[in-house]
């Protein structure tokens, strides 16, 4: 019987999940560390540089916008004081999303290539996850 409780259970949790919550909770436990800009001028491909800004760009705007129409466009004023969905957890994502864009943006400004790439590489496997 307890078998039967506790599957039960685990299968409403289930099919109360939000559309985007595999997202948010991975944003929110990435472990992500800023990458100095190199002490030399790298000779990196402007192009090259360029490329690789927009892209993390496109993959933040793309995750941003998944967000927030599964879980904030529907949202009334008095749901974000209440935390029994787990709001804080989707702001917690998109504050995480809007710092990737301004390094992302500070990356390209410093012409700091490993940077991007990293952004790149962390980001890939959330973008992944809708092809």
């Amino acid at each position: 019987m307890f078998k039967k409780s506790l599957f039960l259970f685990a299968f409403v949790l289930a099919g109360c999940a939000q559309p985007g919550d595999d997202k948010v909770e991975a944003l929110n436990t990435l472990d992500f560390h800023a990458t100095p800009s190199p002490s030399a001028p790298a000779n990196s491909n402007p192009a090259e540089l360029e490329s690789l800004h927009k892209t993390n760009q496109q993959a933040i705007a793309s995750l941003t916008a998944e967000i927030k129409s599964a879980r904030v466009d529907e949202l009334k004023s008095g749901d974000v004081f209440d935390n029994r969905d787990g709001i804080d957890n989707v702001f917690q994502a998109l504050t995480r999303l809007e710092e990737f864009g301004e390094l992302n943006n500070i990356y390209l400004k410093d012409n700091n290539k490993n940077g991007l790439v990293q952004i790149g590489k962390v980001l890939k496997p959330l973008t992944e996850k809708d092809s």
